[in-house]
């Protein structure tokens, strides 16, 4: 008896628990109207050898670690594995996008906590004056918008929003500063 419950601890201790902080990725963006994305992933936890399931737009799935030739959209994987430990995680696949309005113009915007539940404290690099934020959900949706706002740290309750990608604008005359969070 001593000899199971020894065997089936050390069994747990030895056992590969993966989580969706585990997993880390890197997004190559589509080009409009093309398949051009790509998702480098990578675990950092559980014990491999690990299984892939991938699923995407339009009835999209695959096996392997990394994809190449995407469409924009967004795509889903769960990891399993040896011992069952299971992660998941959510990448988006966007458009690159050209316009004629400066981007991001040397200002760092930062969003935490990211993945977040109730409150997102929004900072930016530069201190902002007469500039409008909006958050905006996968569909294209404004879900929340404040103008005139003016500073450089900002503190906005997403507690009501569905879980989900969203991104977060930051427009002055004459530039705009984008970035992504999830919200649990």
């Amino acid at each position: 008896m001593i000899k199971k419950i020894t065997l089936s601890f050390a069994l747990l201790l030895f056992a590969g628990f993966a989580f969706g902080s585990d997993l880390t990725f890197t997004v190559i963006n589509t080009t409009p109207g093309m398949s051009t994305g790509s998702i480098d992933l990578s675990v950092s936890g559980g014990v491999g050898p690990f299984t892939y399931s991938w699923t995407g737009p339009s009835g999209f799935t695959a096996t392997t670690e990394d994809l190449g030739g995407l469409p924009s959209g967004i795509y889903t994987v769960t990891v399993t594995d040896k011992y069952c430990g299971i992660a998941t995680t959510t990448v988006l696949v966007d458009n690159d996008i050209v316009s004629s309005i400066l981007e991001n113009n040397g200002n760092v915007v930062s969003v935490f906590p990211n993945p977040a539940n109730g409150f997102i404290n929004i900072t930016s690099e530069k201190t902002l004056k007469d500039a409008s934020v909006k958050i905006i959900n996968i569909s294209g949706q404004v879900v929340f918008e404040k103008k005139e706002i003016a500073g450089n740290a900002f503190l906005f309750d997403v507690s009501e929003q569905a879980s989900g990608i969203y991104f977060i604008e930051i427009k002055t005359p004459g530039s705009i500063s984008r970035t992504r969070f999830v919200k649990n």
